[in-house]
């Protein structure tokens, strides 16, 4: 492989991952009562308690709680957490990287994750055996699409943006990639493999 980057960084989820639950269907379940604008207010409310977790600043099941709290629900958080832990992970993606790296690339991850999912993806995974760092954002107190998050990683590993490629499945988080001065592809959601290396055969082929 003759190609311009030497480092390439992989988002999690939708391309590397993706749910093994209707974590929709489960969230609902703990509001029944609710009509529908109601429902979907429970979990926007959710969302948006979930998002300031993604630096590391806030523990995501003290914002959770704060939630069913408000919600009157009486499942602790605890007990709620596993939703977000359903998860499947592609294993021709894996292969993927592992070709990378056997070609020599560095493979490392970039992703948004709230603290305790985060700790699950660590413990349950094993992503640390196939991409070796992992920039987890509640970890390095920055999150995409920041492009500080980006510099950091450039800082981290040592490396030119230039040598580096992001894919990613969120425009948002390209574009914060791309004001870093990293070489950002949009990957098709859940496109696996082949996804991967349209991408990568566009930069070999076009020598970008």
């Amino acid at each position: 492989m003759t190609s311009s980057f030497r480092t390439v960084l992989f988002d999690c989820d939708g391309v590397l991952q993706r749910p093994a639950n209707d974590w929709r269907a489960e969230l609902l379940a703990l509001v029944p009562d609710r009509v529908e604008d109601e429902a979907e207010a429970f979990l926007e409310d959710i969302r948006l308690a979930e998002k300031p977790t993604m630096d590391g600043s806030a523990d995501f099941a003290v914002k959770l709680q704060e939630v069913l709290d408000r919600w009157a629900v009486a499942t602790p958080a605890e007990d709620v957490l596993p939703v977000w832990q359903r998860l499947w992970v592609d294993p021709e993606m894996l292969e993927a990287a592992a070709d990378l790296r056997a070609a020599g690339l560095v493979c490392a991850l970039a992703t948004n994750q709230h603290n305790r999912r985060a700790e699950y993806m660590r413990r349950e995974l094993g992503y640390q055996q196939w991409f070796d760092p992992c920039f987890y954002s509640c970890e390095l107190g920055l999150a995409k699409p920041d492009p500080a998050y980006f510099t950091t990683i450039l800082e981290e590993l040592d490396v030119k943006p230039s040598t580096v490629l992001f894919v990613d499945d969120t425009a948002v988080n390209i574009e914060g990639a791309t004001s870093a001065g990293l070489n950002a592809e949009l990957f098709r959601r859940h496109g696996g493999r082949a996804a991967l290396e349209e991408i990568l055969r566009s930069y070999v082929v076009l020598g970008r």
